[in-house]
């Protein structure tokens, strides 16, 4: 498959509701029941709200989920159908992280986001065992594993994985990172191209957004640091992925793998595919985070 020498594909759209987001929103809700919560609350444009609105049910917490006025999802109404409260906030989706956060201060709620130093650190540990799995699966580490890229925790929790089978000694090699996000704006790459080790936000006016790219684009990574740092340590790679170019894998992994993946999510192949035709240097064994299907 696109001339590669060994490519395998890391399909997440069999967690229970159709990507990774689970792994993340599991590890908080119990953090939320350890804490003694039964309310918290999530921002989301769609499939984190919908991740923590059908597994809090096994927490018995109620889900209040802040969306940005300007979104519209046809997940909204499967987690009103699923018991989650919907909360309609203005501004960009990392405005109404904030907005929530504060609503969760002010109540006295579980502040579920992204960013929260707690909830870093739950998350990460959840998107390790994706690396357990690749490693369980092969028997090996692999030579390159891409992962798309917005907030960057996924990125960061899947290098931190293969970084602790390696101290285990499990593998003697930690594999380069490649990011994949959006020429729609994200700061991680950005960062990354400017030779930054520091991550710093765009401007709000700089992001492009379309209903192709939304779960890649942010003028503002919450855990983008640490995406970043895991560039640089891996000797990693990152790459802008255009609209036509995610339609075009997404239709590639449909006819060819019989894969239905959000285009956001064959992000990951599509640089890969750029990685090992332009940048790779003997890398042999590659893997694509694939994070979402198609609903």
């Amino acid at each position: 498959m696109l001339d590669f020498s060994k490519i395998f594909l890391k399909f997440e759209g069999g967690n229970p509701t159709g990507t990774m987001k689970d792994r993340a929103s599991y590890a908080c809700l119990d953090l939320a029941r350890k804490g003694g919560y039964d309310k918290l609350v999530i921002a989301s444009c769609g499939n984190f709200g919908a991740s923590f609105v059908h597994l809090s049910k096994r927490f018995d917490i109620e889900t209040h989920v802040y969306i940005p006025e300007g979104y519209h999802t046809p997940r909204i109404r499967e987690m009103e159908d699923a018991g989650g409260i919907i909360h309609r906030a203005p501004g960009t989706y990392e405005e109404v992280v904030e907005f929530s956060g504060q609503e969760a201060a002010r109540l006295g709620w579980f502040n579920a986001n992204p960013g929260v130093e707690a909830n870093t650190k739950a998350s990460m540990e959840a998107y390790a065992t994706i690396s357990y799995e690749i490693h369980e699966r092969l028997g090996y580490a692999p030579d390159v594993v891409a992962v798309p890229v917005g907030n960057g925790t996924t990125l960061a929790g899947v290098h931190q994985g293969f970084k602790r089978l390696r101290d285990e000694g499990e593998t003697d090699k930690v594999p380069i990172m490649v990011a994949a996000s959006t020429p729609g704006g994200n700061p991680v790459v950005d960062c990354f191209h400017n030779g930054e080790r520091r991550i710093r936000d765009l401007e709000p006016s700089e992001i492009t957004e379309t209903e192709h790219n939304e779960p890649l684009v942010s003028w503002r990574c919450l855990d983008g640091q640490e995406a970043l740092d895991a560039l640089w340590e891996s000797r990693g790679w990152a790459a802008y992925v255009p609209d036509d170019t995610l339609l075009a894998f997404s239709e590639i992994l449909a006819h060819q793998e019989g894969l239905l993946v959000l285009p956001a999510s064959s992000s990951s192949l599509a640089a890969l595919a750029d990685y090992a035709k332009n940048r790779s240097s003997g890398e042999r064994t590659f893997v694509a985070v694939l994070t979402g299907r198609r609903l």
